[in-house]
């Protein structure tokens, strides 16, 4: 069974990771459309008002500037009005080459995310197919699980102990504290709380309540943070497992940690022997 989980496991972190980017990059895309709607605003007004300038200039027809200076007293006056049209003019053009530019950068802003999204929600789509797979042979795993063991309860730990770690301090100490108190909650592929956890989803909401936000992906999670060597790693410290980076803990100090193993068991602490750890991060 352990054997079967290594092969799933990677499966489920590849999904939150994919999963989440898109989540991130759709959000984008809503905030850049929110910021493109007064650009159209007021490029409908700038056009507007050259519309009616224009509107005027044809009315009043080429004989309008003899008329002008017929009817007024002085040349002057008349150069003045010119001046003034002239210059107001330039100010609407200037308006909409202003607006032009802004809407045009956001234009391909939109372009190059809606590229992006369209691509996250094709592979979005594929992983959701081999998540229904998935699944399933999850649901295998854990009926096996309960068949050889009888309960959740039963199932064998290679760890144990108190979940503690008395030398941590500030949102180290939250996170660890918080993490510990998720001991027993069921592990449910693709969860991150309240009530069930998949082993990012532990770390990411541990992290959450110590004020930190993480992806809901191992992959993603390594990529921040601050790498630590084995000699310096201390309780809070997020340690991580397999070259594929598909498993981590919250570190809690003296060789344990405590994580959302796979299906079929529960959020408990584990010896990091077990598993052939690749390294640590720092956050906070």
């Amino acid at each position: 069974m352990a054997e079967k989980w290594e092969e799933l496991e990677p499966m489920v972190e590849e999904y939150n990771k994919v999963h989440g980017e898109l989540k991130a990059n759709q959000k984008k895309r809503t905030e850049l459309e929110a910021k493109m709607q007064p650009l159209n605003d007021q490029m409908k007004v700038a056009v507007d008002k050259v519309g009616v300038m224009a509107n005027r200039s044809y009315r009043a027809g080429p004989a309008s500037g003899i008329n002008s200076i017929l009817r007024t007293s002085s040349p002057t006056a008349l150069t003045d009005q010119l001046v003034y049209l002239d210059r107001l003019a330039e100010i609407e053009r200037a308006d909409i080459d202003a607006v032009t530019v802004a809407r045009s950068e956001m234009d391909k802003q939109k372009a190059d995310l809606d590229k992006v999204v369209a691509d996250g929600e094709k592979r979005d789509k594929e992983l959701s197919d081999k998540k229904t797979q998935v699944e399933k042979e999850l649901d295998e795993l854990e009926k096996m699980q309960t068949e050889a063991y009888g309960s959740v309860a039963n199932v064998p730990s290679s760890g144990g102990g108190s979940c503690s770690a008395s030398g941590a301090t500030g949102a180290a100490a939250t996170a660890v504290a918080t993490a510990c108190a998720q001991i027993g909650k069921p592990y449910v592929y693709g969860a991150a709380g309240p009530g069930s956890f998949d082993c990012s989803g532990l770390v990411a909401y541990a992290w959450g309540a110590a004020g930190v936000g993480l992806p809901h992906s191992t992959t993603a999670q390594w990529n921040m943070g601050t790498a630590v060597s084995a000699a310096q790693a201390r309780a809070g410290d997020v340690v991580f497992f397999y070259s594929g980076l598909s498993h981590d803990g919250i570190y809690l100090g003296g060789g344990k940690m405590v994580h959302a193993p796979q299906p079929g068991m529960s959020v408990e602490v584990l010896s990091i022997s077990v598993l052939p750890v690749v390294g640590f991060r720092r956050f906070g």
